[in-house]
C-alpha cells in the first residue's frame, strides 16, 4: 500500500513537472514569434505617391492610421497637379503624431531628401478628417534650426535638455496653435511656438493640455475624399505689420464670400488678428497669398490663405478657421 501511494505521488509530480516544462516551451515560443515579428514589422515607412494605387502598401502604424495616409495622400496629389516646382507627386510622406490626445499628425514630404512641403492634417470631435493647414518649401513647423535659437535665448540647449533627462514633445491645439512641450525634471514646463519660437505662457497652454479631449476614432467613410482640385497659387510680397500700426485702429473688412476676398487681396497689404485670441493663430499676421481648391462631386470650394511668411513659417489656412476667431484689415488704411 505504501509503495502505491509513493508511486501515485510520484507520478503527480512527474506530470506536473513535464507541464510546466511544455508551458514554457511555449511561451518561449510565443516570445520568440512575437520578437521576430516585431524586428520584422518595421515603422510606418514613406511612401511614394506613385505606389498610391495599390492600397496594400498603407499599412495600420502607430504613427498615423489608414484612413490619415489615404487623406494625406489624396491631398498631397492634389497639390502635385498644380505645383511641380516641388515635387508633390513624386515626394515620400512621413507622419508625426501631435499630442495632446493625438487629434492632429504633422505629415513632411520630402523629396531627394529635401523637405519640399507639409501638412497638419486633424480629426475634428466628429471623427472627420481635415486638412488644417499645409505649405509648400523648406519651411515647416517644428523647425530645428528654430527650435534651437528659441532654446538659446533660454539658455538651454537640446544636448543639455536630454542630458538632464528632459523631454521635447510636439504638440498641436486648434484651432492653429503648432508647439513644443519642454520638460525637464524639477522645473516647469516650457511651451515654445513652433513657428516663431516665441515663448508661450504656460497657464493658457497648461489650461489647454487640461481640457484636451481623448483621440476621436475616425469616420472612415465621412473622411473619404473625392479628388479636389486646385488652383494655381496666387502670391504677394510679405511685410512686418510692425512696421505701421494704423491698422489697429482701422476697421475690420468684412467678407462674404469668396469673391470679397479675391477683391481685398488687391490691396497692398493685409493683416490678420485675432485680438486677445491671437496666441493661437501666431498673429497679427501679414497675408502672403492664397490658393482655391475645388470639390465637384460635393460642390465645394475651400479658400485657404497664406499667413506668415516674414519672421515666421508661412502657412496656407481655410479662411473659415481665420474667421472663427479674428478679422482682416488693411495695412495702409
Amino acid at each position: 500500500m505504501k509503495r502505491t501511494v509513493t508511486q501515485r505521488i510520484l507520478l503527480q509530480r512527474i506530470t506536473l513537472i513535464t507541464l510546466a516544462v511544455l508551458s514554457c516551451a511555449a511561451l518561449s515560443t510565443f516570445w520568440s514569434t512575437a520578437s521576430a515579428e516585431g524586428r520584422s514589422t518595421p515603422p510606418l515607412a514613406s511612401m511614394s505617391l506613385t505606389d498610391l494605387k495599390d492600397n496594400t502598401s498603407l499599412q495600420h502604424d502607430m504613427l498615423a492610421p489608414v484612413a490619415v495616409q489615404q487623406f494625406a495622400h489624396e491631398h498631397a496629389l492634389a497639390l502635385g497637379s498644380v505645383d511641380e516646382q516641388f515635387n508633390w507627386k513624386k515626394a515620400e510622406l512621413s507622419f508625426t503624431p501631435l499630442g495632446p490626445g493625438t487629434h492632429s499628425w504633422l505629415v513632411q514630404a520630402t523629396f531627394e531628401e529635401k523637405l519640399m512641403g507639409y501638412m497638419i492634417i486633424s480629426a475634428t470631435d466628429q471623427g472627420q478628417l481635415k486638412l488644417s493647414e499645409y505649405g509648400s518649401g523648406e519651411q515647416s513647423p517644428y523647425d530645428r534650426e528654430l527650435l534651437s535659437h528659441a532654446l538659446e535665448r533660454q539658455h538651454l540647449s537640446l544636448t543639455m535638455i536630454h542630458a538632464d533627462g528632459g523631454e521635447l514633445g510636439l504638440r498641436y491645439a486648434l484651432p492653429l496653435l503648432a508647439y513644443w512641450k519642454v520638460e525637464r525634471p524639477n522645473q516647469e514646463a516650457l511651451y515654445i511656438d513652433a513657428t516663431n519660437g516665441d515663448l508661450l505662457p504656460s497657464e493658457t497652454l497648461r489650461q489647454i493640455e487640461t481640457t484636451s479631449k481623448p483621440m476621436v476614432i475616425i469616420d472612415t467613410e465621412a473622411s473619404a475624399t473625392s479628388s479636389w482640385l486646385v488652383d494655381s497659387v496666387h502670391m504677394r510680397p510679405t511685410f512686418s505689420p510692425m512696421d505701421n500700426l494704423l491698422w489697429i485702429t482701422s476697421k475690420p473688412v468684412k467678407l462674404n464670400c469668396v469673391q470679397d476676398w479675391i477683391q481685398l487681396h488687391k490691396e497692398l497689404g493685409i493683416v490678420y488678428s485675432a485680438n486677445d485670441r491671437n496666441i493661437f493663430y501666431g498673429g497679427p499676421l501679414p497675408i502672403s497669398g492664397y490658393q482655391l481648391w475645388h470639390n465637384k462631386a460635393q460642390s465645394q470650394s475651400v479658400l485657404y490663405v497664406a499667413l506668415g511668411g516674414h519672421t515666421s513659417t508661412q502657412r496656407f489656412v481655410p479662411l473659415d478657421t481665420l474667421l472663427e476667431d479674428g478679422q482682416f484689415y488693411v495695412a495702409n488704411p
